[in-house]
């Protein structure tokens, strides 16, 4: 196993980075560390992918034991512009209260899109086990649309078909609209890839599958896998 010393690891989170990268998933998983006892610590990751569709682990933090917070991805966002980053076309992530803010605060000109998957997945663990099949095909015909015209039209036939029985889920699918379909103002060979923070789930499993989706980039020929000097995350 490849040994790497604090030094190399702090040099590599502290390196400069490129000014432009076409979309960042941010999302925090967990690390089991001993503070007297062993506790579960949040662990910031980011993501970013380049123009040309490769994939670089931009850095990881940690802000102590406290649960993931906005502040704490604050904190975060300014350090990528403190390490020279000027430009992201769109930032992937979860709905944790605030962090649209922070981003927007820092990164004003950035698309902001919602994890589509953990929403749907949200919906199907908050509804009746009858009606979960329904409402997944339902939901799939808006995030699956071709342009933005035909996903607005499957989410008001979502309204006229469960909007009786689940107002409040409807009524949030159509709040949020603008950030779960934001990956549709993009070009549309890239748009799976940016509807979801998957691509961060698996490097957190330690996927070492070497494919179009596993491997080092997204879009394109293939390369060398991202990774964590030193450290192998996992849930």
């Amino acid at each position: 196993m490849l040994e790497v010393t604090q030094e190399q690891v702090k040099a590599w989170r502290e390196r400069p980075l490129r000014e432009d990268y076409y979309a960042v998933f941010l999302d925090g998983t967990f690390l089991s560390s001993r503070r007297g006892k062993t506790v579960k610590e949040p662990v910031y990751v980011a993501l970013g992918i380049k123009p040309d569709g490769r994939r670089e682990i931009l850095g990881f933090w940690l802000f102590g034991t406290e649960g993931e917070s906005a502040r704490n991805w604050e904190e975060v966002l300014k350090d990528l512009r403190r390490r020279e980053v000027q430009r992201v076309r769109i930032f992937i992530t979860d709905d944790l209260s605030g962090l649209e803010e922070a981003i927007k605060k820092i990164f004003p000109e950035a698309d902001w899109q919602l994890c589509v998957l953990r929403a749907v997945r949200d919906v199907l663990n908050n509804v009746q086990k009858k009606d979960r099949a329904a409402l997944a095909e339902a939901l799939k015909k808006i995030y699956r649309a071709e342009s933005q015209e035909e996903a607005e039209e499957a989410l008001r036939s979502s309204r006229e078909r469960c909007g009786g029985v689940y107002p409040k889920i409807v009524e949030r699918w159509e709040t949020k609209a603008y950030a779960l379909l934001a990956f549709l103002r993009h070009p549309k060979p890239i748009r799976r890839y940016l509807y979801t923070t998957n691509q961060l789930k698996r490097l957190a499993k330690g996927d070492e599958e070497e494919d179009e989706s596993g491997g080092g980039i997204l879009w394109g020929r293939r390369c060398r896998k991202a990774s964590i000097p030193g450290f192998k995350l996992s849930r």
